[in-house]
């Protein structure tokens, strides 16, 4: 069988050596050509790869079996069209590994906002239950590369975007969860209809047998279990669910059905993530892991020894009293939301970057309540900005790199103040992606 990879970032390159170890012809090819592209050159010679970059040889393609694609190409592209129209089975690198791992129980998560952390924390609690655990997907590590690691775990608990799952056809997760849904990747689809159609699709395959784990507070998601077929169970922190998990009284409790009494799993002072939307994190984990028969005692022992991420409302550091805190992640509106809910105190917020056509509006209403002051970078600072002056707040000002954006906040922050990078906004526009916005916060603010 002749296999043709569509691009050559990370899910690309180890669809591509995957491929090649259960012996297909493998064909790779990138329209781009920069550094990052570049930079996977040395593994695909030393995996004796074919391949292209800087164009796609459009003429070649009609002789392979079948093209997998990398989760950022959207369905309209070019080469997406030219394939169809040579009649070439067309599937995602999610849907391609899975192919390779038929007995591995999948527990899949998905969301706008939290799937990492989610995903994180519910395999660190999966390592403890069963080491033969594999963690990744959209995470950073994709399936692919995972399973050529491990090529037989018990356990994948994969982060799955809805670019990823837009490309699915068997992927059938023991559990899916879905965290919430919120307005994102407006340059991606023409509409939030078609945002949520690719993010549902997660319980396509899924049975009476499975299980779905829904937000019961988002009703969005909450009115998605009319339509499904797996077993249903809730999160929620304003109600106490018949079945799955809620918070009371500060603490974490896990109920199986509405005839059964209440478990009490954890107290929310041991969670050591910063954050209500990390205890709603926490409560889908919490389902996740007992639906799959982990021991309550493993799951308390995961939530307290779990750090956190990268990126996430990360710590980096204190300079005379005024904590800096990474939270580069938050690519969204609600993500900034979550983090400014994090704090019992108003921050210094740094903010911008690339657009994502998202709407600024319920962001800016918080600006008055949470943040102290607000410095606005990259191509959506204009319309940061407009929304701020919508809301009444004019306490904010305008710079043109990260690294002066930081430096300002060391002028204007006393001894008790939190500088919080939280952008909003994707990074394309100044970074190559939210890891490299982040570790550069971390840089100038470790040289203060």
């Amino acid at each position: 069988m002749k296999i043709l990879v569509v691009g050559a970032r990370r899910s690309g390159v180890f669809a591509s050596i995957l491929a090649k170890k259960h012996g297909f012809e493998v064909f790779l090819t990138e329209i781009a050509d920069n550094k990052e592209v570049r930079s996977f050159e040395p593994i695909l010679k030393e995996n004796g790869i074919s391949y292209e970059i800087g164009k796609h040889s459009f003429e070649k393609f009609s002789t392979f079996d079948l093209a997998v694609l990398s989760p950022g190409i959207p369905l309209n592209s070019p080469i997406v069209k030219d394939l169809e129209s040579k009649g070439i089975k067309i599937i995602g690198e999610l849907e391609f590994a899975n192919m390779f791992a038929p007995n591995t129980k999948v527990i899949a998560i998905t969301g706008t906002n939290g799937k990492s952390t989610t995903t994180a924390l519910t395999g660190h609690i999966f390592k403890l239950h069963n080491p033969n655990t594999v963690v990744g997907g959209n995470l950073g590590t994709p399936y692919s590369e995972l399973l050529l690691e491990n090529p037989n775990p018990e356990y994948a608990v994969l982060e799955t975007s809805c670019f990823q799952l837009e490309t699915i056809e068997q992927y059938h997760p023991k559990v899916s969860v879905f965290l919430n849904f919120t307005e994102d990747h407006l340059d991606r689809y023409a509409s939030m209809e078609d945002y949520f159609k690719a993010k549902k699709r997660i319980f396509m395959n899924q049975t009476e047998s499975n299980y779905a784990i829904l937000n019961y507070d988002d009703v969005v998601v909450r009115e998605l279990s009319d339509e499904i077929k797996p077993r249903k169970y809730f999160f929620s922190l304003k109600e106490v669910v018949n079945s799955g998990a809620f918070l009371k009284d500060n603490k974490i409790f896990f109920k199986e059905n509405k005839f059964s009494e209440p478990i009490e799993i954890i107290d929310r002072k041991e969670i050591p993530l910063l954050g209500l939307h990390n205890v709603e994190n926490t409560l889908a984990s919490v389902i996740s892991s007992i639906v799959m028969g982990v021991n309550f005692e493993v799951i308390r022992k995961g939530i307290r020894s779990f750090k956190g991420l990268p990126h996430r409302l990360e710590y980096v550091r204190e300079v005379n009293g005024v904590i800096f805190i990474n939270d580069s992640k938050s690519t969204t509106p609600d993500s900034t939301i979550k983090a400014l809910e994090a704090f019992d105190k108003k921050v210094i917020l740094i903010a911008g970057g690339s657009s994502k056509n998202n709407d600024f509006t319920q962001l800016a209403k918080m600006f008055k309540s949470r943040v102290k002051f607000l410095i606005l970078l990259g191509q959506t600072a204009p319309q940061l900005k407009e929304a701020s002056i919508n809301a009444n707040f004019h306490d904010f000002a305008i710079v043109k790199s990260l690294k002066e954006a930081v430096n300002f906040a060391k002028t204007i922050a006393s001894p008790n103040d939190i500088v919080l990078l939280s952008p909003a906004c994707a990074s394309f526009d100044m970074f190559r992606d939210f890891e490299d916005r982040g570790e550069q916060f971390k840089e100038i603010v470790n040289e203060l």
